[in-house]
């Protein structure tokens, strides 16, 4: 299945994004073949690591998840088995990210190789061996000794990698599926706005030749069905389709 999601607060946008950006490290780091292509999903994590709000953001959204855990609990009919296992993690997850005071990004604001990197990044060809000396050296370096470098700047974020990992993996759990249909590609509903969700899911079939355009709010959202073109601007569908949705229940 072919799978899509939309965030309907920033935090919930911040979460997708990061999460992004670290499975793109992660490949960087399992490939090994190089550091020039590691160098911009590193840097595009410095840019998160330097809001200063980013700690309290991801605190703030561990907490609300907590509270919300702990009315569910208070309901009966709720299997209290996940539940509690849910809560400690985030329970655990909290305790670390008090206990860590040091700095989102501390060690690679630090690493000349990011630093000489980042104000080149928007140059095209920029990051080439005869304009970065210090790149070309660690091109050249055994794939073990750069392994390793990889690894320590990733392991360095591994704090908030895993609380982005945590609250998307409970977002995406509590989501409640059903199947739709879009009548002419179009599907929209309203959204309790006293509880709104955080994600938006579809899944569409893997032979599917058009993806989904996600609009909405707290009152309402909007999906239309989008027709991928070899050639100029996409075109909306005008069949019925039948897609599953999924709305996070947190």
């Amino acid at each position: 299945m072919a799978v899509y999601e939309h965030p309907l607060h920033e935090r919930a946008r911040l979460l997708l994004r990061l999460e992004s950006v670290f499975a793109q490290v992660q490949q960087e780091v399992a490939d090994t073949t190089g550091l020039r292509d590691a160098l911009r999903p590193f840097n595009e994590l410095l840019d998160f690591c330097s809001r200063p709000e980013l700690r309290l953001d991801i605190i703030l959204e561990l907490e609300r998840l907590g509270q919300s855990l702990a009315v569910w609990a208070q309901n009966p009919e709720i299997d209290e088995i996940p539940l509690r296992a849910w809560q400690f993690r985030i329970d655990q997850q909290l305790k670390v990210l008090r206990e860590h005071r040091e700095p989102f990004g501390q060690l690679l604001r630090h690493q000349e190789i990011i630093q000489l990197a980042r104000g080149r990044l928007g140059v095209a060809g920029g990051l080439a061996d005869c304009d970065l000396p210090i790149l070309a050296f660690w091109n050249q370096q055994a794939p073990a000794r750069l392994h390793g470098l990889l690894n320590n700047w990733q392991n360095s974020l591994r704090i908030l990698q895993n609380s982005t990992d945590l609250i998307l993996a409970l977002l995406r759990d509590s989501c409640t599926w059903l199947t739709v249909e879009a009548p002419e590609g179009r599907y929209g509903a309203p959204l309790d706005p006293r509880r709104p969700p955080s994600l938006i899911c579809l899944e569409l079939t893997d032979q599917a030749d058009y993806y989904p355009k996600i609009s909405g709010g707290i009152h309402r959202f909007h999906i239309q069905l989008l027709q991928w073109l070899d050639q100029g601007t996409a075109r909306a569908v005008e069949s019925t389709v039948k897609f599953k949705l999924g709305l996070s229940a947190l």
